[in-house]
């Protein structure tokens, strides 16, 4: 379920990344260690968004049969812009006087996220999106360029059940009825076979 989440959010922004943003985005990817190796490199792709899964919370026990299991789970949608101006201009970008986004900044991406994947269950048995913390993970300058990268973590949970074996299912229940005096044999037997 985790690779299926992850795979979603990837198409989900990619989906929003024909043109209706006003603006292209250059990298959706999956996060890798991307910016712990090679930043520059990175950097030059930017526009980009990288998507990962940040980890669970504690599962709790789900219906009263407690045999299933509702998983916490969160996601970062990272969001990285570039500017040669200054290190405002890649947070805030570059808008035209009629909002026309000329060069998009890390706030853009940001907000556009999140309006693309708020309340987002992308088709799949699982909670839908909820928005958490904001975190600056880079607002700084790097061979000449100035670069912001934001996380937005989002919250979902799915539902675990574990896996049926044969022969773990009570398919048939007997009964044996003894009448008085009693004599050790059943006088009567029912056998209920219950649908599967």
């Amino acid at each position: 379920m985790i690779a299926q989440i992850e795979d979603a959010i990837l198409a989900r922004i990619g989906a929003a990344n024909d043109g209706r943003l006003g603006y292209k985005i250059a990298a959706i990817e999956t996060y890798g260690g991307d910016f712990d190796e090679e930043l520059a490199q990175v950097v030059r792709r930017f526009p980009g968004v990288w998507v990962v899964y940040a980890g669970g919370g504690k599962p709790v026990p789900y219906g009263t049969s407690k045999v299933k299991w509702k998983m916490p789970a969160t996601f970062a949608v990272m969001v990285g812009a570039r500017s040669v101006r200054s290190e405002p201009f890649s947070r805030r970008g570059l808008e035209a006087s009629d909002g026309t986004v000329i060069e998009p900044g890390a706030y853009h991406l940001l907000e556009d996220c999140r309006r693309i994947l708020l309340n987002a269950d992308f088709g799949l048995e699982i909670a839908r999106f909820e928005p958490g913390a904001v975190r600056t993970l880079y607002n700084t300058r790097l061979n000449g360029l100035a670069f912001s990268i934001f996380a937005q973590e989002w919250h979902t949970a799915f539902i675990v059940e574990p896996e049926t074996v044969e022969g773990d299912d009570w398919l048939r229940t007997g009964f044996n009825y003894y009448l008085q005096p009693d004599d050790g044999k059943a006088d009567a037997s029912d056998l209920i076979t219950l649908n599967p």
